[in-house]
């Protein structure tokens, strides 16, 4: 027979629900105002450009790749001495950019210390913000 412990199914839980939870208050749905903020002077180039893919997905280069696959490229390039400055987040083929999207690109900028931009579905140029609780 097996134990079930109940303190690490409650801790489990409650993380589960303060992950939806922070996700659903920091985008809300299709809702680029919070995380974003317009921009002044657009980039003359971007080092990265990745379209939206379904489920939280990006394009990248025709590939469809996730979160962690991006973030590994990254590292790659500016270990081999390409660093990348600029991720731009645009509409993919059969997809609109989404809040997650957004949420996972925001990780990525936070972690690697990078600046993202995204093309909104109505060809707005804005750029992801990040605020660290530090």
């Amino acid at each position: 027979m097996q134990k079930v412990y109940f303190s690490r199914f409650l801790k489990i839980v409650l993380l589960a629900l303060l992950s939806g939870s922070l996700g659903g208050c920091l985008f809300g749905h299709d809702d680029f105002k919070k995380g974003t903020s317009d921009i002044t002077e657009t980039p003359a180039s971007y080092d990265i450009t990745v379209g939206a893919d379904k489920d939280g997905q990006f394009d990248f280069d025709g590939a469809t790749i996730d979160r962690e696959t991006l973030r590994g490229h990254i590292r790659y390039l500016n270990e081999s001495g390409r660093t990348v400055h600029t991720i731009l987040l645009k509409p993919g083929e059969k997809e609109k950019v989404k809040s997650n999207h957004i949420t996972e690109i925001a990780g990525i900028v936070r972690d690697l210390h990078v600046t993202a931009y995204v093309k909104d579905n109505e060809g707005r140029l804005k750029v992801i913000n990040v605020v660290d609780d530090k």
